[in-house]
């Protein structure tokens, strides 16, 4: 699979184009750094069937070669561990020492790198962001899909993404795990870190003033389109199609009520 330049991003990992244009054009450039987090050496959690080990995130970039070292040693894949799960963030090994009462004599730790916004999140935001806009944007609420919503909408959808990206930075920030993404020492773990979240909210505020001032636009729906009138709005008003079959006195053609809106 392709990847993001320099990275180990993947491209083109949905099935949707449109996804895929608006991921890898407009939010993974100003996303990279938390779409691509390395964890060195993190110490692995054995789990109650004794054989699976657990490291905090999941979501790790296959195109990353973990390395997992078992009492210090680093330990080969297929012959000293298995059964690596990338989206669960775990793995097994062939062997486990434990003492009498089935507690793990051995430690392991591993170095991989995940993508904390993955492409399943990222098109939920997506998604999100085009609800909004139906029912944010001037004028009455449309229904407009990821499929036939303007192509002059992305940046817009972007931002809106990029702004709830920024909100669950945020609220994970609350969490320890959240903050370890930010390599926090143990006393701020603990403790207040307001210049973080400052500029996480500044980061959202930013993304939203772009987005309002776009949706404050009367014409951002529909732009300067108006439909054309149909055959049978000619019909009605030249007084085509009367009662049993009979043709009403034609009226010259005038567009009898049809006028101009302010859209053109």
């Amino acid at each position: 699979m392709a990847t993001f330049p320099g990275t180990n991003i993947p491209l083109d990992a949905s099935g949707n184009a449109r996804v895929n244009a608006i991921t890898d054009n407009l939010l993974t450039p100003r996303m990279q750094s938390f779409r691509e987090i390395c964890i060195y050496d993190e110490q692995a959690h054995l789990l109650e069937d004794g054989a699976t080990w657990k490291l905090t995130y999941g979501n790790w970039h296959s195109a990353f070669q973990i390395t997992v070292r078992k009492n210090g040693q680093v330990i080969a894949l297929t012959t000293a561990y298995t059964a690596v799960s990338n989206t669960n963030g775990t793995l097994e090994l062939v062997a486990v020492d434990k003492d009498a009462s089935g507690r793990s004599l051995d430690t392991v730790t591993v170095t991989y790198q995940f993508d904390y916004f993955p492409i399943d999140i990222l098109q939920g935001y997506i998604i999100y962001a085009i609800d909004y806009i139906n029912a944010a944007a001037f004028g009455p609420p449309t229904n407009f899909t990821i499929a036939d919503a303007p192509n002059y909408w992305d940046s817009t959808i972007a931002d809106v993404a990029f702004a709830t990206a920024m909100e669950k930075l945020s609220l994970d920030f609350d969490l320890w795990k959240g903050r370890l993404v930010f390599a926090l020492g143990p006393g701020v773990l603990e403790g207040d870190a307001g210049d973080i979240t400052s500029q996480l909210s500044l980061l959202k505020e930013n993304a939203w003033e772009r987005v309002n001032r776009a949706l404050d636009n009367q014409k951002f729906k529909h732009g300067n389109i108006l439909a054309a009138p149909t055959p049978h709005y000619f019909d009605a008003v030249r007084g085509v199609g009367g009662r049993a079959g009979t043709a009403l006195p034609s009226t010259g053609g005038r567009l009898r009520g049809w006028k101009p809106s302010k859209y053109i």
